[in-house]
């Protein structure tokens, strides 16, 4: 007799303790306030931003709205004042049919390339163009030694925004001599005197079919070595004043050894240049003869219309609620995304909404914005308690990755906080109606407590009496 009443004790205790930590109390009564206006922001890239506040409140109606919003403040290059440069190879290899072994030739195919391209750009009032060639030194004779002089570059034209001008500038390269050698460090260093250096936007776009077998200064023919090592220099010096550099190469072959070196011609250029996936400065463009058009004319201006670096692709934001926020607060959606798609509500399994953005091009911004409200029966616990209303948001897109080429984490657990506190209630009522939740589950357990100690008592009195 005497384990079975401790052992229904025990059980009462438990249920009495558990009847406090878990008692629910009336929210009509209770106040809500905001503690804290945290503003959450997140700088996604150096170009666009997130932002997380409180849009909206109504303390009496024990509501608030929070908006979530997305911008990227990138903006289109071409709006601005631009400068470009357009570098063509007029070494001899230039003159070669191009692989599709038709009558055009590599050179035909750069230039016809390059119009198009010049075409384009000028169609906007902000770019000026200038078209500088290399190898071609008039003063070059066969038996004479490579020099590697100023000589080895010619400016077609200087900056102008004259579309007639910089097309016969380009076209006049097709028709000019050509050189003996690849002379690079000689174009780059004519282009880069071409600026005006009050631009904000400057370009070289580099058109080659050859590695670069001398510099300026160098006394011979040489692949690789001081070449490799001073034209490299020059890009390094160029890119880091602030000058943007386009590289296609075309024509360099993977299976062609230069006798000097024994290297391939794409090794000896990638030495330079680096790869088109890991480029030694700004962009490369490793290709085909057959690539030539598309490469210059779409590609190339595509990414001085609109770089695709600035542009935001497959973005994912999580957002965390804490337990308590979950558990005390009704969640419904105010304004739906207007870009991209939310999880239709929270996901009780991470306590988390999903939003997936597919695409957030130059200067725009989504939004959304959800409601959370007191429910008309509230957890006694976070009365009084300063509450989070997130717990963190993470952010991935593919235009941030880690060192391994996946998507990283971007996150803050910066959150508004939000407080829930009781009315005094200055009334006496005559009769007073306990509250639901702790008050009554108390009186009862107390008092089922008290009669099992009784019994208890006088179950062990009886005992002794009979022993």
């Amino acid at each position: 007799m005497n384990k079975k009443i401790i052992t229904i004790t025990l059980l009462l205790i438990i249920l009495f303790s558990t009847s406090i930590f878990a008692a629910t109390a009336s929210s009509e009564k209770a106040v809500l306030s905001i503690v804290e206006n945290n503003v959450c922001t997140i700088d996604i890239t150096n170009k666009s931003i997130f932002e997380k506040k409180i849009v909206d409140y109504d303390l009496e109606k024990k509501e608030l709205t929070i908006g979530l919003k997305v911008s990227n403040n990138a903006e289109v290059p071409l709006d601005k004042p631009t400068e470009i440069v357009l570098l063509i190879d007029n070494s001899g290899s230039m003159q070669e049919n191009t692989i599709d072994s038709t009558s055009k030739t590599r050179m035909t195919a750069v230039t016809e390339s390059a119009n198009k391209l010049a075409t384009s750009l000028l169609e906007y009032d902000t770019v000026k163009i200038s078209v500088v060639s290399f190898s071609f030194d008039p003063t070059f004779t066969a038996g004479n030694t490579f020099i590697g002089s100023e000589k080895d570059a010619t400016l077609k034209t200087a900056l102008t925004n004259v579309k007639d001008t910089v097309s016969s500038a380009i076209s006049s390269i097709a028709t000019d001599d050509t050189g003996y050698y690849t002379d690079i460090d000689a174009g780059l260093d004519l282009a880069n005197k071409q600026f005006s250096g009050t631009c904000e936007n400057e370009y070289i776009i580099l058109l080659s079919d050859g590695c670069p077998n001398v510099y300026l200064g160098s006394t011979s023919l040489q692949y690789s070595g001081e070449t490799t090592t001073k034209t490299k220099e020059t890009l390094k010096k160029i890119s880091d004043s602030g000058i943007n550099i386009i590289t296609m190469m075309t024509g360099v072959t993977d299976n062609v050894e230069s006798l000097q070196t024994n290297k391939t011609y794409k090794a000896l250029a990638e030495e330079v240049f680096g790869t088109s996936e890991n480029p030694y400065v700004g962009t490369y463009y490793y290709i085909t003869d057959d690539q030539i058009e598309k490469t210059v004319s779409e590609t190339i201006l595509n990414e001085l219309v609109a770089p695709e670096q600035d542009i935001l692709t497959d973005i994912d934001i999580y957002d965390y609620f804490p337990q308590e926020i979950v558990d005390n607060f009704t969640f419904e959606f105010v304004k739906q995304p207007t870009i991209g798609k939310v999880s239709e509500d929270i996901d009780l399994q991470n306590n988390m909404i999903t939003w997936h953005i597919d695409k957030l091009s130059y200067g725009e911004s989504c939004e959304l914005s959800y409601k959370l409200t007191l429910k008309d029966n509230i957890d006694t616990s976070i009365i009084d308690e300063v509450l989070n209303t997130n717990t963190k948001i993470d952010i991935t897109t593919k235009n941030v990755l880690d060192e391994n080429g996946n998507k990283k984490i971007i996150t803050s657990d910066v959150t508004p906080k939000v407080k829930v506190t009781l009315k005094q209630d200055t009334t006496v009522a005559e009769d007073k109606i306990p509250q639901t939740g702790t008050t009554i589950t108390s009186y009862i357990a107390i008092t089922v407590l008290l009669i099992i100690c009784l019994l208890a008592g006088f179950n062990l009195f009886k005992n002794r009496e009979i022993k």
